[in-house]
């Protein structure tokens, strides 16, 4: 039996209970647990424990059979710092286990009533979870047999190296990929994105991917609209060789190529370059060009939304520090970019020759970032003035080709500026550890930043993504399911997790629609929104149930459907009827880490053993894929 004691917290109270187990040669209840102080739990050590796993409920719902929860994973000692302390009038109950790298965890031990204690998900199976939601697009078997094998942090170090992730024999993956690579038009890259996430192996590529396209945010419709006037419309006498005669095919085309061409630069960068490097590959892309108005941007003329974006949403942030006066002066800084068709040996060189008949698909070449000399503003111009970051782009009017470089001048003031490291390391904190990073966090992701003996050098991407997954607050159980999936996280891992198949077409783009979430199609350059209250809605959450038993509904598993069924019973679970908790049991575990409260799981028991009237029913396939679906309608899994 469970090892039981009491502590009072001013005029709160703690209970400690002893440990937990499911193997019977894992190690035995955890026994001497107590608080020496208000915030220390400590226990005796353990026979056979490599480390130890600390879960925690709360006292109010203690008698309503509310389990603990993950509250400290992986512990190699024998003592934990647990906080906050409970308010007035509140309190918390504990257990601690043992657990056994070989052998497994201990027995969560027996109330009074000699029943097991049960908990809210074991801590491996809720981190594991959480390991994969956040840096991926949830569970499949690949990435859940590889975390197995590699554990926690082998798994981490494996995904932050994606180039040495085999994927030349993911057939899954390159079947679907290779008829639509490069992608012609949006549907294409909608595409890209709903196979990639839901079929890669390479899932923390795909994540930075998304994230840094979404933080430099560009539209293919405002693309596709500057297309069509390259390539208008044939009439019907006497049509202009630029015209196209599939109108408006070829304008989808070169917008898609330039949004497509963009985000491979991010996922090569996210892992192989630094900031310096993403955000200059964003300025010089022919999408952020049009974008943002740069194509637009003169000499006597400047065009301030992309300085002004790049300031506030790219780098430094709203409360970055920068003045209307360096909106300005930046605005004359990119004056003069354009974008024109230039030949494969001059695709870099911004101020080579452009070949003028763009139009002509019998010379190659592809439409790049142009450097006209006599749009730019070539005078002198100063940012942050008055500031210790103070820097002054030259006169370059008696060497105009010289002005190509004031943008390349004006991008290492802005990286080297103090607010964009703190601007970057919050974002990408956000993203992948928790909506409010500590001071103590972001301080740590800067030093990572200034750090040059990095192998990128300052802003190394790989080195700061290494340094968020690694830090304490990524597997702190209490940031478990603290944010929420976007939609097409939540389609992309509803495929993942059933065994199911997509073309990354059919009906998913639809409901991405529905949902308003369509990648590449966003003309606000904030972007997609990565908290959870501007995704979590009456509209969007009925979308997301309406995905999910369409989904399960569906008998084209190619296409859209699942094999969920198959990937039951390969798991040595029965699927006849008289095994609805086995059932339940599996999918809570593969679904959330079992993080299942027990009237949820009783919720799902019930339907499954009923029919649609309630009354008591053999279940058949169609009830356990009915039961599926209202499962992955709970609210766990809308988090990640």
């Amino acid at each position: 039996m469970g090892q039981f004691s009491s502590k009072r917290l001013s005029v709160a109270f703690t209970l400690f209970l002893g440990s937990i187990s499911w193997a019977t040669a894992a190690p035995p209840e955890v026994a001497g647990v107590a608080f020496p102080d208000s915030s220390t739990l400590v226990w005796g050590s353990t026979n056979g424990a490599d480390y130890y796993q600390v879960y925690r409920g709360d006292l109010s719902g203690f008698a309503a059979g509310v389990p603990a929860r993950c509250h400290g994973f992986q512990i190699d000692s024998t003592a934990f710092e647990t906080l906050p302390e409970p308010g007035p009038e509140a309190g918390f109950f504990y257990l601690v286990t043992a657990e056994s790298t070989a052998d497994g965890e201990g027995r969560p031990g027996f109330d009074s009533a000699h029943r097991p204690r049960k908990l809210l998900g074991s801590c491996g199976g809720v981190m594991r979870t959480h390991v994969l939601n956040r840096l991926g697009y949830g569970w499949d078997e690949w990435t859940g047999d590889r975390l197995e094998t590699m554990g926690f942090a082998g798994y981490i170090a494996d995904q932050l190296v994606p180039h040495l992730i085999d994927e030349s024999d993911n057939a899954a993956l390159n079947d679907r990929l290779i008829p639509i690579d490069p992608p012609i038009d949006l549907v294409q890259l909608l595409q890209h994105q709903v196979i990639r996430a839901t079929y890669s192996r390479r899932q923390l590529e795909q994540q930075a991917a998304t994230f840094w396209s979404n933080h430099f945010n560009t539209d293919w419709n405002k693309a596709r609209m500057h297309y069509q006037g390259w390539f208008p419309q044939c009439p019907d006498q006497n049509p202009p060789p630029q015209c196209d005669e599939n109108y408006p095919v070829r304008a989808y085309l070169e917008a898609a190529r330039g949004v497509y061409g963009e985000m491979e630069q991010f996922r090569r960068i996210a892992f192989e370059g630094n900031f310096r490097d993403m955000v200059e590959a964003s300025a010089l892309s022919p999408a952020m060009i049009i974008y943002l108005d740069t194509v637009d941007s003169t000499a006597g003329n400047p065009n301030e939304n992309y300085p002004r974006e790049l300031l506030e949403l790219h780098m430094m942030g709203v409360d970055g520090g920068y003045t209307q006066q360096d909106v300005e002066e930046l605005s004359r800084i990119i004056t003069g970019w354009s974008i024109c068709k230039k030949t494969p040996e001059n695709i870099d060189n911004p101020t080579a020759g452009c070949l003028q008949a763009y139009w002509n698909d019998e010379v190659p070449g592809s439409i790049a970032a142009n450097f006209v000399v006599n749009q730019h503003d070539c005078t002198e111009k100063v940012l942050f003035e008055g500031e210790p970051e103070e820097i002054t782009i030259p006169d370059t009017c008696a060497n105009p080709y010289a002005g190509a470089n004031d943008l390349f001048l004006a991008l290492d003031a802005i990286v080297a500026h103090r607010s964009t490291a703190r601007f970057i390391s919050n974002k990408i904190l956000q993203r992948f550890v928790t909506d409010e990073p500590s001071q103590q966090m972001i301080d740590a992701m800067v030093a990572v930043w200034n750090d040059s003996g990095n192998p990128e050098g300052v802003g190394d991407m790989q080195a700061l993504l290494e340094a968020a997954l690694t830090m304490d607050a990524f597997l702190d159980p209490d940031r478990t399911g603290s944010k929420i999936k976007t939609p097409l996280e939540q389609f992309t891992s509803a495929f993942r997790v059933t065994r199911s198949g997509t073309d990354g077409l059919t009906e998913v783009i639809n409901y991405l629609s529905a949902a308003q979430h369509v990648p590449h199609f966003n003309p606000v350059p904030t972007g997609w929104p990565e908290d959870g209250e501007s995704w979590i809605g009456t509209n969007n959450m009925l979308e997301r149930q309406n995905f999910v038993i369409e989904l399960l509904a569906a008998n084209t598993p190619g296409i859209f459907g699942t094999q969920i069924l198959p990937l039951i019973q390969d798991n040595g679970i029965s699927t006849l009827p008289g095994n609805a908790t086995e059932i339940v049991d599996f999918l809570a575990h593969t679904f959330f880490g079992g993080a299942l409260t027990p009237a949820e799981r009783q919720i799902a028991i019930d339907y499954l053993n009923t029919d649609d009237l309630g009354n008591p029913s053999d279940y058949n396939d169609l009830r356990i894929r009915d039961t599926v679906a209202l499962m992955l309608g709970f609210p766990q899994f809308q988090e990640q």
